[in-house]
């Protein structure tokens, strides 16, 4: 076989050996053949085809299919910007999901923004880097924290699409109540007294008694004969039954929100109040985020990424709207509550229904630390009632 463009043409014949016959008288090189139906499949040479193509008119000669590399050569050329596209779209979609184009830190202080947008730049990861593995950031996170362990509590990273959310907790330096001379343990909040633990201080108030917001209930000042001999800053856990009314109205007919996982980028200009949008959107339901690339007074370029949902109706019954508003009322309490807080008890004491939605008021009591330091003055009163 030579160098000639080997390729692979198609004859349509009824007789098969007929054909191969005058393919021989001719002088036609076949490398391969196969028999089909009504035609025949021959490899040979460009030069053979023209041959074939001279001597045997009345049949329907046509080429099949090239082979090896020239049928390579054959398949780029012929789709060669689409091949070019598929290629830069593989790349771009590895940019997209690598890159990282914002740093988004999750605290309102500046300087621990700083701190650690510089910590992790050290570290490779910050604006217009890669992202690196859950493994590697694992390590990266955990040696932040042991070089800064006098201002950092906690530490997360994740990422977001094209954003890097950087989740902190600042270390918190708190005054210890030792270092005052004087202060009273008072009430946070109206209460009655479930459990009183004194560490330093005088009582004023006992279990199952009920005290006022500001009322004091652990006194640092040592009275002897109506007399201040000493101050001391009290201590102590005291904790009380906290009671609230919480006012919920729950719809029947509840919309939800289901995001479909298909996601897509655009590009927006936005001139001062004007936003334009590079490609039109094919997403009908979508909630966009947004990503500054570029800002030069009033111009902007921003990444837009477009997140696909759709929403939903849903219609509860009288009991799951009953039960959804008992729930929402709980959960609202429960934001304001520490460790070692809970709920002791829930009654509904007022249930509305109507055509679209139940109204329910809902009696709340609560187990809370309801100790809360004073810092008392000189000046300040001590709580005791002269005589004269």
């Amino acid at each position: 076989m030579n160098r000639e463009k080997i390729l692979w043409i198609k004859i349509d014949t009824e007789n098969y050996y007929r054909l191969l016959v005058k393919l021989n008288d001719i002088g036609i090189n076949m490398y391969d053949n196969k028999k089909l139906k009504d035609s025949i499949l021959i490899k040979t040479t460009m030069s053979d085809y023209k041959k074939i193509k001279k001597y045997l008119i009345s049949y329907k000669v046509s080429i099949n299919s090239n082979s090896g590399i020239s049928k390579i050569k054959e398949i780029v050329n012929k789709y060669i910007v689409f091949s070019c596209s598929v290629i830069l779209g593989i790349i771009l979609l590895f940019i997209v999901n690598n890159l990282i184009l914002k740093v988004d830190v999750k605290s309102p202080n500046k300087n621990i923004q700083n701190l650690l947008i510089t910590e992790l730049d050290k570290y490779g990861l910050g604006t217009l880097k890669f992202k690196k593995s859950h493994k590697q950031v694992e390590v990266i996170v955990n040696n932040i924290l042991d070089n800064n362990k006098e201002t950092l509590e906690w530490l997360e990273v994740k990422y977001d699409g094209l954003i890097m959310i950087v989740n902190v907790t600042e270390k918190t330096k708190t005054e210890s109540s030792e270092t005052y001379n004087n202060c009273n343990i008072i009430a946070s909040s109206d209460a009655k007294i479930s459990s009183l633990n004194i560490y330093r201080g005088v009582p004023l108030k006992e279990i199952n008694d009920y005290v006022l917001k500001g009322d004091v209930i652990l006194s640092g000042s040592i009275v002897h004969n109506e007399e201040v001999k000493n101050t001391v800053c009290a201590a102590g856990e005291i904790y009380g039954e906290v009671w609230y009314k919480v006012k919920v109205e729950i719809p029947f007919k509840e919309t939800y929100i289901n995001y479909t996982g298909k996601n897509r980028y655009n590009l927006s200009i936005k001139v001062n109040d004007n936003k334009y949008q590079i490609l039109k959107s094919r997403i009908k339901n979508k909630k966009e985020d947004e990503i500054n690339l570029y800002k030069l007074n009033d111009f902007e370029i921003n990444l837009v990424k477009e997140k696909e949902y759709t929403t939903k109706v849903k219609k509860l019954s009288e009991e799951e709207a009953y039960n959804k508003g008992i729930n929402t009322a709980l959960e609202k309490v429960k934001l304001k509550l520490l460790d070692n807080e809970e709920i002791l008890l829930k009654k509904v004491l007022k249930k509305e229904v109507n055509d679209s939605t139940i109204y329910l008021e809902i009696f709340i009591v609560t187990k809370e630390n309801i100790g809360e330091l004073q810092v008392v003055s000189e000046e300040i009163n001590y709580g005791v009632e002269s005589n004269t």
